[in-house]
């Protein structure tokens, strides 16, 4: 009795090890290469957690082989995203399913992205060559791209995904659930788009397309009639009147120098920011218009969110229509802060530089002014550590002010070099600034 319970002991250590040997040598299996897309996995072996990095490669060679299917399907895997429930379509693929699904955006904030269905599909094409397809959202609203990838030599992924045309509606309903206005807003228009990108961080390239996108439901109408509130006031009434001068021209070259030519946003500049943005370690970049920056003023608020991002842009889309350019420039020099509690420019004008009338500020002090936004707190803090004006970042806004004569922007610049606001010259010297450059 003795001899068999010592062999069966022995037995059993040797299947213990065995086992042991085999997890330990499927971990070396699934070791990736130098350079390699690659994800940290936990196993417990004997009660002892254990962790290891895996390359994707290789578990995607193993994922989309034919014995795989039955052994993937009906399993459920937890994530930081949310839960995953693998299906298998046919003997060569799986799908994933994650409802409700989180995605993180580190450019849009620390709040995730919340999609109420992601959909994932993966078919092998021949020796590492794979495609499928991405839902975002559940039918019928969702988004539907399709997607083709290889792994190269180095074991990166190479990737391509497009989303044909879609209604603009559609991705309001995906991307929407935090939207306030999500079930009476109306979008017209069409979204499609273009991804590459070499993962797991390689450069992206995407190429957004939005046709005739117009925006009903966000109730920008009653900004016709706002009134200045009493912070921003300098003993004048609450209307909002134009502004004439250099100050609105200095405004439009620091912040937006393509007011006058685009719909409420630039698709351009917000797709370069974003392929910053993914960058490792890239100061976040962003990429607001006026329009934009007024929204967020009056309506949206400054919170880091996708969901504040969308509500900003379709807001933004719709003043647009509703306001007018000439009425929304107005109502942001209105309103913009400018430092120290200050808000509007005719407050600010009266504040740092001493002056009553925002129409009599010349283009120098103008630029000065226009050059603090959008962080006017933070700008002024740093020259007053530095006791001297940015003048670099002046001289940019005096060169992108437009109807300015050659001969008059060249005596800007040149009076740029001695000027300085009230508040830092001199008490004997301080006083109102001239009109003049």
């Amino acid at each position: 009795m003795r001899h068999t319970l010592t062999f069966l002991a022995l037995t059993l250590i040797a299947l213990l090890a065995a086992a042991a040997t085999a997890v330990l040598a499927l971990l070396a299996t699934l070791a990736p290469g130098a350079g390699a897309w690659k994800m940290p996995l936990r196993v417990t072996i004997f009660g002892h957690p254990l962790q290891a990095e895996v390359g994707i490669p290789v578990l995607l060679r193993l994922a989309t082989h034919p014995l795989a299917a039955p052994v993937l399907r009906g399993r459920q895997f937890e994530t930081s995203h949310g839960r995953w429930q693998i299906g298998a379509t046919g003997t060569d693929g799986w799908s994933a399913t994650c409802a409700p699904c989180r995605i993180g955006v580190a450019a849009l904030g620390p709040t995730p992205l919340r999609l109420e269905q992601v959909r994932l599909s993966v078919r092998a094409d021949g020796a590492d060559q794979y495609h499928g397809s991405l839902q975002l959202g559940p039918p019928p609203h969702a988004l539907q791209l399709s997607w083709r990838g290889r792994i190269d030599r180095g074991g990166r992924m190479q990737l391509e995904a497009t989303l044909p045309a879609t209604p603009l509606q559609q991705a309001v309903q995906v991307f929407g659930a935090d939207l306030p206005e999500r079930d009476s807003v109306r979008v017209d228009g069409t979204l499609a788009l273009t991804l590459k990108a070499s993962l797991p961080d390689g450069p992206w390239q995407l190429q957004p397309r939005l046709e005739r996108f117009v925006v009903h439901g966000m109730g920008t109408e009653r900004l016709l009639d706002l009134q200045r509130p009493a912070a921003c006031r300098d003993g004048s009434d609450a209307t909002v009147g134009s502004l004439s001068g250099w100050l609105p021209r200095a405004v439009i070259a620091a912040e937006d120098q393509h007011f006058f030519e685009h719909p409420g946003y630039d698709l351009a500049a917000l797709t370069d920011a974003w392929q910053h943005n993914q960058q490792p370690g890239a100061a976040l970049a962003g990429a607001s218009t006026l329009t934009q920056q007024l929204a967020k003023l009056v309506i949206t608020g400054d919170e880091r969110s996708a969901a504040r991002k969308l509500r900003e842009l379709l807001v933004a889309v719709e003043m647009e229509r509703t306001l007018g350019k000439a009425r929304i420039l107005q109502l942001y020099l209105a309103l913009a802060p400018w430092g120290d509690g200050v808000c509007g420019a005719e407050r600010a004008v009266h504040v740092h530089l001493g002056q009553r009338s925002a129409a009599t500020v010349g283009p120098v002090a103008a630029a000065w002014l226009a050059s603090l936004l959008p962080q006017p707190d933070a700008l002024l803090r740093a020259e007053q550590e530095r006791g001297a004006v940015n003048t670099e970042r002046v001289a940019r806004v005096l060169q992108g002010m437009r109807t300015m004569s050659p001969a008059r922007r060249e005596q800007a610049q040149t009076l740029l070099l001695f000027w300085s606001p009230p508040s830092r010259r001199p008490r004997e010297a301080a006083g109102p600034v001239p009109a003049g450059p």
